[in-house]
């Protein structure tokens, strides 16, 4: 960018849930979430006739993940630009699109489901990228780019799902769903994460510990591309040397980008908790490297207690910069520590299911309804902030 950003979007008339529309997006990502776990326990007690193995990543990742994704360029990448907020229009058809890309996925429609992602996917991207045009030279952070780039990426491997291009060999399928499942919740984690995580471990009254943005931009490249060449690798050459590559995309945005939040004690329960999540991030890839027979069970601690926990911080960031005063914003929170833990059992409890056989249906059942509870718990901390107004200075 030109200078640095003040987050301050344009002024303009737009209703409060369409010029931040995490207001929406988020509750509707923890219903998607909740539903989509407990399709498990409701397939093994026979209320849901359909085996939920298709279902379920289907609704967690293009439907909570991709809702928590929405809700957050769709508030920060007007703001950042210092152009104008989402109108109610386009959020309307960004959350129609959403909405029945989950329906078609909920009947067990994925061909219909997956072109409904992609074309929620593919708005969301002329929404902000009208924005980026019109403000001529004025860009996003390289890690916004990145999100934007990856919401691209998807897109483009959505619309070759329903092509059938994934059905040409086992190689290409698995290429895409790693593309869709992987990188889609990864590569926004690291772009957006080089910009915000610093500011989990800001000490008040201090500047945040972030690298340089000479550095800062390379790590952030640098890092998704050795990432995206880890899912060729993994998929066309070696499980192993695949996840493998990829911890070492991740060491690299660790250190080029965020160095700071390694650097100093956790000032709170917050930070905490999200180095923890990144550390169980990396912990998911050198498990699936050391044991790549196993992949799916330890993709699930990837998935929850990685990618979960993150997103949930990252959300809970955002509300409460939007939504509460500072009082709020407590250093400790027992709260916190129950998500951050009750994940870390769901997660193992998961994996368990898929590493002794002879637990798998009861550990489905445990673990669904654990993160359930989880997701739960977050969404009533901050119920009552969805409808307040951003506080006076």
């Amino acid at each position: 960018m030109a200078r640095t950003p003040r987050y301050q979007a344009e002024s303009g008339v737009s209703p409060l849930w369409a010029s931040e529309p995490f207001r929406v997006f988020f509750p509707l990502g923890i219903a998607a979430g909740i539903f989509g776990l407990i399709l498990w326990p409701l397939h093994y007690l026979g209320w849901w006739p359909t085996y939920p193995a298709i279902q379920h990543p289907r609704i967690l990742i293009l439907g909570f993940g991709a809702a928590f994704l929405f809700g957050f360029l769709g508030t920060a990448w007007p703001r950042f630009l210092e152009a104008k907020v989402l109108s109610a229009y386009e959020v309307a058809v960004l959350l129609f699109t959403w909405c029945v890309s989950q329906l078609y996925y909920v009947k067990g429609d994925i061909p219909h489901g997956d072109l409904a992602s992609a074309i929620a996917c593919l708005w969301l991207l002329i929404i902000l990228g009208v924005r980026m045009i019109r403000r001529e030279r004025e860009l996003p952070p390289p890690g916004f780019a990145l999100a934007f780039s990856s919401v691209a990426l998807t897109t483009v491997t959505l619309f070759c799902w329903v092509a059938g291009w994934d059905k040409h060999s086992p190689e290409w399928y698995h290429v895409f769903r790693l593309i869709a499942y992987q990188g889609f919740l990864l590569l926004p984690l690291m772009g957006v994460g080089s910009y915000l995580f610093a500011r989990f471990f800001q000490i008040p009254g201090r500047k945040p510990t972030m690298a340089p943005a000479k550095y800062r931009g390379p790590a952030v490249w640098g890092s998704a591309v050795i990432v995206l060449v880890s899912f060729a690798v993994e998929a066309f050459l070696s499980a192993r040397y695949g996840n493998l590559l990829r911890l070492a995309g991740l060491a690299v945005w660790a250190a080029g980008a965020v160095p700071g939040i390694w650097m100093v004690r956790a000032p709170g329960t917050r930070p905490w908790a999200l180095r923890l999540g990144l550390i169980l991030i990396a912990v998911g890839f050198l498990c699936r490297t050391i044991w790549p027979l196993q992949l799916f069970a330890f993709e699930h601690l990837l998935f929850l207690c990685g990618f979960g926990l993150v997103i949930m911080l990252t959300a809970d960031r955002v509300i409460m910069g939007h939504c509460a005063s500072p009082a709020e914003v407590e250093l400790k929170s027992k709260t916190w520590r129950w998500i951050a833990w009750l994940t870390f059992i769901a997660a193992a409890t998961r994996a368990t299911a898929d590493l002794v056989p002879s637990t798998r249906v009861s550990h489905h059942i445990y673990a669904a309804i654990m993160v359930s509870i989880v997701l739960l718990i977050w969404f009533v901390m901050h119920v009552k902030r969805f409808s307040r107004e951003a506080p006076s200075e």
